[in-house]
């Protein structure tokens, strides 16, 4: 993934000492040919001023090397970062092309990281130009124009609603150039507020970068399972707590532009043993399974929509309860799920038996969050209220039924 946050404090002091202390001048049309980490060649010798590569890891540190004699204050020329024999971006000094380059590489490292080597896929070089007329671009916006292929990259907050097709629409593109600029989005699963690209990014510079990297780890703990008669089958419930352990980890990745490519573990020390878990497992029959016989309430609210009984001519077997889309839904009772799947006319039901012949029905619901066998709690959360089914609006259907036959639901609650 391409990174384009990058350090704006860091640019700036960049950018300030290069306009405070640094006046790059040539008489001459030098190039500077970049052939490692802090190592360069010089066709002419310059004054210059170099972010430097120290112990590996990128140093914001000026080292100040070059004639005087050379210098003239009559002929400033600005410089060019040339890529694979093209000039790619132009900036205001020598001191700024460096900061550009280290700047790109700070994109791709990893917070905290060592770094151990840094590579190019392409030739880069910094020359001075004389051409005129040209507007050098500020470290920013050139370190911007590298990792991306532009120095105004246009954008996109994914808002409520969106979709791939109503992005492209919205923003005068097809689909395929949306999903083209964002290869790591998820068409089918767009989180609001998410960023993503209006272009293709098409970086200049494609850097391979070794880091080195001290990271702690968790040490999964074991888990042993003791069986109980005073749970119901399915049931479990946690005797001893696990705890996980730790370890410190030193790891060197390689990763280009960003990407992951391989990494490999140099060493690791345990600092904590993890301790294993116990956990007690039902055995008890579901078919004695009972209820407290005291139900809950199923929904937070209770708002009547359609009372129990007769209506329109015809008979309501339960209690509407109206509630806004997702709004949870409680099982008013311990007992036994025997029933999540959408039937006719109820949409998504859910049926929990409560034993004693005591079964209660959640119907309409917009999520069901258990299955057939599961043991439930009361006021355990089992659905989300909706309007599936044969419904005029969003609201909970509940339904008490006794040996079968429906009961008014309103002489439980």
């Amino acid at each position: 993934m391409i990174r384009t946050n990058i350090d704006k404090e860091l640019i700036k002091n960049v950018i300030d000492l290069a306009k405070e202390k640094v006046k790059v001048t040539f008489s001459t049309m030098p190039v500077k040919h970049k052939i490692g980490i802090g190592a360069y060649a010089l066709s002419t010798v310059l004054l210059c001023t170099v972010l430097a590569f120290t112990q590996g890891a990128v140093s914001t540190e000026r080292i100040m090397s070059a004639d005087a004699a050379n210098m003239t204050e009559k002929n400033s020329n600005f410089c060019s970062l040339v890529i694979d024999g093209k000039p790619a971006v132009v900036v205001a000094n020598e001191a700024e092309a460096e900061a550009v380059l280290d700047a790109v590489t700070l994109a791709y490292q990893t917070k905290g990281s060592e770094i151990i080597n840094v590579a190019y896929k392409e030739t880069v070089d910094i020359a001075a130009t004389t051409e005129k007329g040209l507007k050098p671009l500020t470290v920013q916006e050139a370190v911007t124009t590298i990792l991306t292929g532009t120095k105004e990259p246009k954008t996109y907050a994914v808002q409520s609603g969106d979709s791939f097709w109503t992005i492209a629409q919205k923003n005068g593109m097809k689909v395929s150039e949306l999903a083209a600029a964002n290869p790591n989005a998820n068409p089918d699963c767009l989180k609001i507020g998410t960023t993503l690209n209006l272009f293709e990014v098409k970086p200049y510079l494609h850097l391979t970068l070794t880091e080195r990297l001290v990271a702690s780890e968790k040490i999964e703990y074991a888990t042993s399972y003791e069986s109980t008669e005073t749970l119901y089958k399915g049931e479990t419930r946690v005797k001893v707590a696990g705890t996980y352990g730790e370890k410190q980890v030193t790891k060197e990745t390689v990763k280009e532009n960003g990407v992951l490519v391989s990494t490999t573990e140099i060493a690791s020390a345990v600092v904590s043993e993890p301790v294993p878990a116990t956990v007690l497992q039902g055995t008890k029959s579901l078919s004695s399974m009972v209820g407290t016989g005291s139900f809950g309430s199923p929904v937070a609210r209770i708002e009547i929509s359609s009372a129990y009984g007769s209506r329109g001519g015809g008979r309501h077997t339960g209690v509407d309860l109206r509630n806004p889309k997702g709004t949870p839904i409680y099982v008013v009772d311990d007992g036994v799920v025997t029933k999540a799947s959408y039937q006719g006319s109820y949409g998504n039901l859910v049926i929990v038996s409560h034993g004693n012949g005591i079964s209660t029905y959640y119907a309409h619901c917009d999520t069901m969050s258990v299955s057939v066998g599961d043991v439930v709690r009361k006021g355990d959360q089992i659905a989300t209220v909706g309007i599936t089914g044969r419904a005029t609006g969003y609201h909970l259907h509940f339904e008490v039924r006794k040996d079968g036959v429906v009961q008014n639901p309103m002489n439980y609650l």
